[in-house]
């Protein structure tokens, strides 16, 4: 394609330009720390005064185009979900694909809505379960319980085909994105591109997916990776022009109404976490089957089958677990920016235990759990423990205990929880002064 950068001798595939550093500096801290900052909040002061007795309901909420710009459409639901429960406040909470994993752990959410892939990769860590799948409603006036993505190009673009992503500029919103990014590649893939390594220039822009369109319309990607929906949502905003960018692979089906570059999948589930009192449960899930009675613009309807989503997000596990460069996206970020969004999440998830635990805190002079038995650690963490203490890598641990390097960092994060350890190092020598002839184990 004219005008495109040629290749260089770096792993294009996963640069980030110094705009897009600052982008995301900005990004992380107005969608990862200040939602968490809210959420301590939350659990510390009520907002009203006759509020104070309720007991309340957080219900996680993945935003994909911001939570400014989706905040009208889950207020609604909000309303909706208040008036079914009465007895409770109902507080949504926005989070993003790394921040809901430290507030499931530190017991901040209730529920969850977010896209098929992030259920699929928070279940391997935190039991949940599907209560109802949302309806999305169409341009037609219509309902649809599947969505894709959608890999948009300018409408005078010579690419027609995924195919032609090969040598291109893509942007997407992250890796671990479902329909901003997985979607995609496993379309590609059956086209003999993998969007790991044959673009030009891989750009990962995070939430809102709004900005991926707008670097499309001025000529900063040659493509970028959305869900469906979103271009026609923006065309009758009056935010796109109509007719100025089209989808790549328009033909894999004929009956979707908007345009789609890819197979069609089950749409976002409304998801209980494991804690959740099981009344509370079951009152939520009658509501949500109930509300094709209501004025939401997307009701909600019995849960379908998310097999062929777990399925791709597999493939998709297998390829990246052996990517270099997924690494290097993670740390493309500054250093500061890095260590302190991680000492922040951190500091935010210790809180909310703190505070959790003052509602059951012991007697005086009465000795804790930890005191009595030293740090409570489940079957996996000891095998994780011990392998770390054996000396080996993330990688190494994954292929002997036959999990995934993420599920490996999962529990390797709970260890220095746990042990108050700052390191590896620390972590083993305050293991040691518990345990003994720790041996590695398979």
């Amino acid at each position: 394609m004219n005008g495109r950068p040629a290749r260089n001798d770096t792993p294009l595939s996963w640069r980030l330009n110094r705009a897009g550093v600052f982008r995301r500096a900005r990004f992380w801290l107005w969608r990862g720390i200040l939602p968490a900052l809210l959420l301590v909040c939350l659990f510390t002061t009520p907002t009203r005064a006759q509020d104070f007795e309720r007991p309340i309901v957080r219900v996680g909420v993945l935003a994909h185009r911001g939570w400014d710009e989706g905040e009208a459409q889950w207020s609604l639901l909000a309303t909706y979900l208040q008036g079914a429960l009465t007895s409770h406040v109902v507080r949504f909470v926005p989070v993003t694909l790394t921040s809901a994993g430290p507030l499931i752990n530190a017991g901040g959410l209730d529920f969850l809505i977010t896209n098929p892939g992030h259920y699929i990769d928070l279940a391997d860590r935190y039991p949940m379960s599907v209560l109802a799948t949302r309806k999305r409603t169409l341009p037609d006036g219509g309902h649809t319980l599947q969505f894709g993505s959608a890999v948009l190009v300018r409408g005078d673009s010579g690419l027609s085909t995924l195919a032609d992503l090969r040598g291109a500029r893509v942007g997407a919103v992250a890796p671990q994105a479902f329909g901003g990014f997985q979607l995609a590649w496993f379309e590609a893939r059956a086209q003999g591109v993998d969007l790991f390594d044959d673009p030009a220039d891989l750009a990962f822009y995070g939430f809102p997916q709004d900005a991926i369109v707008s670097a499309v319309l001025e000529g900063k990607l040659d493509a970028g990776v959305v869900r469906s929906g979103l271009l026609e949502r923006l065309v009758a905003e009056g935010a796109v022009p109509r007719d100025t960018l089209r989808a790549l692979n328009a033909n894999v089906t004929y009956t979707h109404p908007e345009a789609v570059s890819t197979r069609l999948y089950p749409e976002w589930p409304f998801l209980a976490l494991a804690g959740t009192d099981p009344a509370m449960r079951d009152a939520v899930a009658l509501a949500l089957l109930q509300s094709a009675a209501s004025d939401l613009p997307d009701p909600w309807g019995a849960p379908v089958s998310y097999h062929d989503a777990r399925a791709l997000v597999s493939a998709f596990t297998n390829r990246a677990s052996n990517a270099a460069g997924m690494g290097t996206t993670r740390t493309a970020l500054p250093v500061w920016l890095s260590v302190g969004l991680a000492v922040a999440v951190a500091a935010l998830a210790g809180a909310l235990i703190l505070l959790r635990g003052r509602q059951n805190r012991p007697a005086a002079g009465a000795k804790s759990a930890k005191d009595q038995t030293g740090v409570p650690l489940t079957r996996r963490e000891t095998q994780v423990l011990s392998q770390i203490g054996a000396g080996k890598s993330t990688k190494e641990i994954a292929a002997t205990l036959g999990i995934s390097p993420k599920t490996v960092e999962f529990h390797r994060a709970n260890l220095l929880r746990k042990f108050e350890a700052r390191s590896s190092a620390q972590l083993i020598a305050r293991a040691g002064e518990q345990f003994s002839g720790l041996e590695p184990e398979t």
